[in-house]
């Protein structure tokens, strides 16, 4: 190590001024960039800690609330009835006896119902697309979906003009229904 040093120092004497003075240069600007860097990973671990920290209360805030929200779940659940809840094959069926009532037998075009499966219940969607129907028609079939809440609701609904007969309308639903699970938790 000693000899190390005296070869270092050795070699820092027999360079010229401008030679000392490039090689401080390049040293304080490897130094510059590194405590650049440093700093910049420092910041990060700050930022990543604080938000670590951040999520960690929020989670603990939750989990205090955890009484309150067993609470809210048994109260809503006595509110619904398991046998009216629609799995992901009723929903289009009791979609297509709703629309049969309301006069539009036949009209509508269904797409795949998409399901999300939760804890509680699954939530299923179903898309709708209806064509070239009255306003009366539209108002009826929703008027049969709002006797469904809160088993069926309507998620979105688009409405459009028909291009060829303005009087008529062309209507996509994205109708939602939810099954609930086994409730002996």
């Amino acid at each position: 190590m000693k000899t190390m040093l005296l070869k270092i120092k050795g070699f820092y004497q027999r360079t010229t001024l401008r030679e000392k003075f490039l090689m401080l240069s390049f040293i304080l600007v490897a130094l510059f960039l590194w405590t650049g860097d440093w700093l910049g990973r420092l910041s990060e671990w700050n930022d990543l800690r604080q938000s670590a920290n951040s999520t960690l209360t929020n989670q603990a805030q939750i989990l205090a609330r955890g009484p309150e929200f067993s609470q809210g779940l048994n109260r809503a659940l006595e509110r619904v009835d398991p046998s009216k809840t629609y799995d992901g094959a009723q929903l289009p069926e009791r979609t297509e006896i709703l629309l049969a009532n309301s006069g539009l037998s036949g009209q509508a075009d269904f797409a795949a119902v998409r399901t999300r499966e939760g804890e509680i219940f699954n939530d299923h969607n179903l898309r709708v697309s209806l064509k070239k129907i009255s306003i009366a028609q539209l108002e009826r079939f929703n008027a049969l979906l709002k006797e469904d809440n809160p088993y069926i609701n309507i998620e979105s609904v688009r409405i459009a003009a028909n291009p060829r007969n303005p009087e008529e309308l062309d209507v996509r639903f994205e109708i939602n229904s939810f099954e609930l699970k086994d409730l002996n938790f």
